[in-house]
């Protein structure tokens, strides 16, 4: 074994044949102290040297011991979730599935969580809560997050009876009439309409309450996010029939929202969601939820 002298501390190397063993971080070269005396560096010494500190440096700064061993993700899946993008209980849905399966490559496991809307982004804020599906124009304060790559679109449609002669086109054929919508929701599109009153809001707590009103001839137009309206028809095995428009109200990016301490694992996370949508993972995740 040799010892080499340095400043800032030693070195122990391990010579065995043509390698050598570092136990330690190289330093800037200079020489050996062995039991004989001062003893050069051989130019192969110096670059197996600076191969293997290079290496030390990947495992001291890699993935796995930059995110902690038992890394973990603590998703918000919200109380009532918002299906099928987020499904609450049992925690699952498109949102959820994608991040579990980009995290588990990097042996980071997701930890749902439930948290009300309210109160999502002071968490965030104070890093008691780790990531939560929204969209860069429903957060108040976006400069404060990470946002990912869009993962999908959410599109809020016109929902009506099949028998209602009602075609949606275009914003302005609801002009003059009052349609559904959810609680809380806005709707970029409408918010001139909606605030000086040419078409009338009727606020709803969920979808499937629409849906029900709409079976009933108690409420003749809803806007419901097409994803969420078929997923609940479903689920609920409602037999009245709908006409769905193809055009849009409204068509939003939908992304994963981190809290800034996980920016370097985002952009994994957008490198992970590129891939599933080349190989398919993505069309076989959404395909589960129709």
């Amino acid at each position: 074994m040799i010892k080499r002298a340095q400043p800032m501390g030693v070195i122990y190397i391990y010579r065995a044949g043509f390698h050598s063993l570092i136990l330690g971080m190289y330093m800037k070269p200079s020489f050996y102290m062995n039991t004989y005396g001062c003893a050069p560096v051989s130019l192969f010494e110096r670059a197996a040297m600076r191969i293997y500190s290079f290496s030390l440096l990947i495992l001291l700064f890699g993935h796995g011991l930059c995110y902690g061993q038992n890394a973990s993700i603590r998703f918000n899946v919200t109380p009532q979730g918002f299906p099928p993008y987020v499904i609450s209980t049992p925690p699952a849905g498109i949102m959820f599935d994608v991040l579990t399966h980009i995290a588990q490559q990097h042996n980071i496991q997701v930890v749902p969580e439930r948290i009300p809307e309210n109160r999502v982004y002071t968490l965030l804020d104070n890093n008691k809560l780790d990531a939560h599906a929204s969209a860069l124009e429903w957060v108040e304060h976006p400069e404060k997050y990470v946002f990912s790559d869009p993962v999908l679109k959410v599109r809020d449609v016109v929902f009506t009876r099949e028998d209602y002669p009602f075609k949606f086109n275009k914003v302005e054929d609801l002009i003059g009439r009052s349609i559904g919508v959810h609680t809380g929701y806005s709707y970029q599109s409408l918010s001139q309409y909606f605030k000086n009153g040419t078409i009338k809001r009727l606020d709803s707590n969920n979808e499937l309450y629409m849906l029900n009103m709409l079976s009933r001839n108690r409420l003749d137009i809803a806007i419901i996010t097409e994803h969420v309206g078929l997923w609940i028809i479903k689920k609920n095995n409602i037999t009245q029939g709908f006409n769905i428009s193809q055009k849009a109200v409204d068509t939003t990016d939908y992304r994963m929202v981190f809290s800034k301490k996980w920016q370097t694992f985002v952009l994994e996370f957008n490198k992970g969601l590129v891939i599933m949508k080349e190989n398919g993972k993505l069309k076989d995740i959404l395909s589960q939820y129709r």
